[in-house]
């Protein structure tokens, strides 16, 4: 245990500031054109079931409408764009969250490849990992990433940027009274000690869960968010109020917390 790098603070966050300055997130598809004025169209029927469209919702409640105005709100506030005809997110009675248990497992295989590709410290890993009997929480692609001696350079940069996902679990499982600005690296060094705090034993099963609604609002947040840092680079545009690489993280986290078309967590969309 007094292996767990929580007395390196200000190394990680100098290390995930270095991953933003190599590359602001994970891989994304889609190409920046500041130029661009307008975007490819598709019909939204033929999307329904792929991703989130108008028709999931077709009828909103006054709750799925509120939180859209709320949201909406707060992004103008900060300066950024949005985009009004964005469909509303999934209402209460149609989601079923993540069992607290679930939760707390997958931050804690999140944690535990964040640090390897932090530190890239095989042993340390390896220790942690028995530390938290955690060899079975990890999905495929985080099992053939932790057993990697010399994983490549990029998968480094996108496991480092797992950190925020981590957060957004602590935040969801009341270990954290909020979150980080959408323009801000989460505090890994506190995100770290919460963990260090509950111990290997009593993080699982003792988890709790906000309430449904407190997750929904964030997630509706970071759905709108996420689509106004897509619209700022691709029109050239920048905002010290939002970090294109930060919200998507973020967005995934919340998208799996909300069973976001019931991907797994290999296979979890930021659809905007």
């Amino acid at each position: 245990m007094g292996r767990f790098p929580f007395l390196l603070p200000y190394m990680m966050l100098l290390v995930l500031a270095s991953c933003k300055k190599e590359q602001a997130g994970p891989n994304d598809t889609r190409s920046p054109d500041p130029g661009a004025t307008t975007y490819p169209t598709v019909d939204e029927r033929e999307l329904k079931g792929i991703v989130r469209t108008r028709f999931d919702s077709p009828n909103p409640t006054e709750s799925q409408l509120a939180r859209q105005a709320r949201n909406n709100k707060l992004i103008q506030e900060l300066g950024l764009p949005v985009l009004n005809s964005l469909p509303v997110i999934e209402d209460e009675e149609s989601v079923t969250l993540r069992s607290p248990q679930e939760v707390a497992q997958r931050c804690l295989a999140t944690t535990l490849t964040a640090i390897k590709g932090e530190t890239q410290d095989q042993a340390l890993v390896d220790s942690l990992v028995k530390d938290y009997s955690a060899a079975s929480l990890f999905s495929p692609e985080e099992t053939r990433f932790i057993a990697s001696s010399a994983p490549p350079k990029q998968d480094l940069i996108d496991f480092c940027w797992r950190y925020e996902c981590v957060h957004v679990f602590l935040w969801a499982l009341g270990a954290r009274d909020s979150l980080a600005g959408a323009n801000e690296i989460c505090p890994v060094p506190d995100d770290m000690k919460a963990i260090k705090r509950v111990g290997p034993t009593n993080f699982v099963a003792k988890a709790a869960l906000r309430p449904k609604r407190e997750i929904l609002d964030m997630a509706d947040l970071y759905y709108r968010l996420h689509w106004a840092a897509i619209e700022l680079r691709i029109k050239g545009r920048k905002s010290d109020k939002a970090d294109e690489g930060v919200i998507r993280e973020r967005h995934r986290a919340l998208n799996w917390l909300i069973r976001y078309m019931n991907q797994d967590w290999d296979d979890v969309t930021t659809d905007t």
